[in-house]
């Protein structure tokens, strides 16, 4: 990175699809790649059989915990990139308000440049419930930007006995205000059925829900990141180049997302069980899924209908199908007499780990 582009871009003084490229290719890999460093990972890691808790309630809890962690690695390390490049009067800084955003770089002179939102999400979480929910007028369209971290826990070691350590899978990068574009017109346009004669909109706060002609303020699915966009959904208004950008992004995010989750929790499953080392598992030329001898695993997203995955069981000599959902439902086929036939389903993870090690 050259450091007078660098401060062209960071100071704000860009046009947002030059700076956003800027950030995704270059500045945010850079930081990523140290995030991932062993000297960094080891100050996050967990040690001499140190516990996390499982229930829900508190593992969110330390979901968030490693979010902050995130956060804040992220302004270290993006202050030691600027000295590094001999930038000394520019720095980024946590915003103390709890509000969007979560960083912001500043001059010497306290002026601002891009403004920052960080998301982390852990790739196995069952419910990937991060939020964007910024009104569009509280957002600078030529400085505001959004980082999400994917990341999970790894027991690969490095010259330092750790039990497990967080790593980053991959970091996306968005222009704030063409996301929430997006988030809002996919909103509005998908209003509830019982609005009783109101509206769904917005006041100077917050998005508001309407029903039964009873207001209140959303709470509930209204800028889930997972939920903001998708692929049957057309930009009716017309698109720019940000917006087009943005949905590519966003589409690209959604599907590594949820097939990384998958993946971790598959490799998870099946060395949980034993026997051969799990190994990736194709059909047409696409990675549906890991193998373990005769069982395998495989995402229902790549590979939907049940003739697709008799021929793929055929096909591989396979003795056990187990299909999962993107909410990591399952269900269990096996072949019985040349024939897949379904014997076991469940709504989570833990309930299939048990009939893996039964059986």
């Amino acid at each position: 990175m050259n450091a007078e582009q660098m401060r062209a871009f960071l100071s704000g003084g860009q046009e947002p699809k030059a700076t956003l490229d800027f950030l995704a290719d270059e500045f945010i890999p850079a930081v990523v790649e140290r995030l991932n460093e062993p000297g960094t990972r080891r100050r996050m890691a967990l040690y001499g059989g140190d516990r996390i808790p499982e229930n829900e309630r508190n593992l969110t809890d330390v979901r968030n915990r490693m979010s902050l962690l995130i956060e804040y690695k992220l302004a270290w390390i993006s202050n030691d990139v600027l000295e590094a490049h001999g930038i000394r009067d520019l720095f980024w800084t946590n915003v103390v308000a709890n509000r969007f955003p979560d960083l912001e770089l500043r001059d010497d002179r306290g002026r601002r440049g891009v403004r920052v939102e960080v998301k982390c999400l852990q790739a196995i979480a069952e419910e990937k419930s991060a939020n964007f929910d910024t009104l569009k007028k509280d957002l600078n369209p030529n400085a505001d930007y959004i980082v999400v971290f994917i990341w999970e826990w790894f027991s690969d070691q490095a010259a330092i006995f750790w039990d497990r350590a967080p790593k980053v899978l991959r970091a996306f990068v968005f222009h704030a205000s063409s996301l929430a574009e997006l988030r809002d017109y996919n909103w509005l346009d998908n209003p509830p059925n019982d609005l009783g004669g109101g509206f769904q909109g917005f006041d100077l706060r917050y998005a508001v829900n309407c029903r039964q002609g009873r207001y209140n303020q959303e709470e509930g699915n209204y800028g889930k990141l997972l939920r903001i966009w998708n692929d049957e959904i057309t930009y009716r208004p017309g698109l720019t180049e940000l917006l087009e950008s943005t949905i590519a992004t966003y589409q690209e995010f959604e599907d590594f997302t949820v097939w990384s989750g998958f993946e971790v929790l598959a490799l998870y499953l099946l060395r949980l069980r034993g026997g051969a080392e799990p190994e990736p598992i194709l059909f047409n030329g696409t990675r549906v899924g890991c193998r373990s001898g005769p069982l395998a695993i495989v995402f229902r997203r790549r590979i939907i209908g049940t003739v697709e995955q008799r021929e793929l069981v055929r096909k591989e000599g396979l003795e056990r199908l187990i299909v999962m959902s993107d909410k990591y439902q399952w269900v269990e086929a096996r072949m019985i007499e040349g024939r897949l036939e379904r014997c076991a389903d469940g709504r989570k993870p833990k309930h299939l780990a048990h009939r893996l090690l039964g059986n």
